[in-house]
């Protein structure tokens, strides 16, 4: 049984996160020099598929349109993107859900304003004679622990009929790693985002299922409540800017736009000509259930100990 095709990466889903330390109340990152300017807000994220659209705001001026500054800075590991907005130096992040659930367990009150289209691809070896999904039970599986990656491997092997004794889970966080653990047959199969999923395949690897972002939500963005009470016309200006992004890359040829695709994502050079994007989608919020499916997977995690429910991150400010 096939799980139901999602609409759009990324993340990404991320490697585990090490958040300990309480973020205060209050921003330091978005900000106003005087009455009047623009006001500046601070986004991370990782280069990823669904990353294109904040990139194709800035450099066609979409954010500056809308009367904000907006600084956009793309990281290599979740890690460090954590670190930075643990610092107070990001104001919102592209994430997956279970950051969310890790930010808020830590005192860190991250609203989700938005979902993106990103998709991961679960690819397996030739050798390990992987046809579908039903063919996982008894295989290992690469992941990173307390992601999206270790969700949605727990969850495909859920919907079809595998128990979690049935495979092995095995833990690599970096995701070149987990590739080349692939090609050497450590493991027999893996979820990976773009460019990772390209590359496995042209190695020989099969495509079993692409999971994109609509029954499970892979991908979302968010921005901390303080920010959001402070500036509301800006988070509301960040996401219309996001939408005329969507608009123009829906309807666009992608050789107008191919470079800052490449660079974004790092897909090599090679791959100029027959890179595919999903047809984009305004931003919009994740439903409720979904968000509280993976709340409670990341609670029998013992990752969120905390009573806190999808409701209570959930904001509608660019959405309403």
């Amino acid at each position: 049984m096939k799980i139901k095709n999602l609409l759009v990466t990324t993340l990404a889903v991320a490697a585990g996160l090490t958040l300990t330390a309480c973020q205060s109340d209050k921003s330091e990152g978005a900000s106003t020099s005087q009455e009047g300017e623009a006001v500046t807000l601070n986004f991370g994220a990782m280069g990823s598929i669904d990353t294109i659209p904040f990139v194709i705001a800035q450099e066609n001026g979409y954010f500056e349109e809308e009367g904000i500054k907006v600084n956009l800075e793309l990281f290599n590991a979740a890690k460090d993107r954590d670190a930075a907005l643990q610092a107070g130096q990001l104001d919102g992040v592209l994430a997956d859900e279970t950051a969310i659930a890790i930010y808020q367990n830590s005192d860190m009150d991250m609203q989700i304003t938005g979902a993106t289209n990103g998709y991961w691809t679960l690819v397996a070896t030739e050798q390990s004679n992987i046809h579908s999904l039903e063919d996982l039970k008894g295989k290992k599986i690469g992941i990173s622990e307390n992601t999206m990656i270790e969700y949605l491997a727990d969850d495909i092997t859920t919907l079809n009929g595998i128990a979690a004794e049935d495979f092995e889970k095995v833990a690599i966080p970096a995701m070149p790693a987990r590739l080349e653990a692939l090609r050497n047959n450590q493991i027999d199969a893996a979820i990976l985002p773009a460019p990772f999923n390209e590359t496995a395949i042209a190695d020989g690897a099969v495509e079993i299922e692409t999971i994109h972002n609509t029954d499970i939500m892979i991908s979302v963005t968010a921005f901390l409540n303080s920010v959001i009470e402070q500036y509301p016309q800006a988070i509301q200006g960040f996401y219309n800017a996001y939408n005329k992004a969507v608009d123009y890359i829906n309807s666009t040829d992608i050789s107008e736009y191919e470079d800052a695709v490449i660079k974004t994502v790092g897909y090599s050079e090679e791959t100029r000509g027959n890179i595919i994007l999903p047809k984009f989608k305004h931003n919009y919020l994740p439903d409720v259930e979904k968000v509280q499916k993976v709340f409670d997977w990341a609670t029998a995690k013992g990752l969120l100990t905390k009573d806190i429910t999808a409701k209570d991150v959930l904001n509608n400010v660019a959405t309403k």
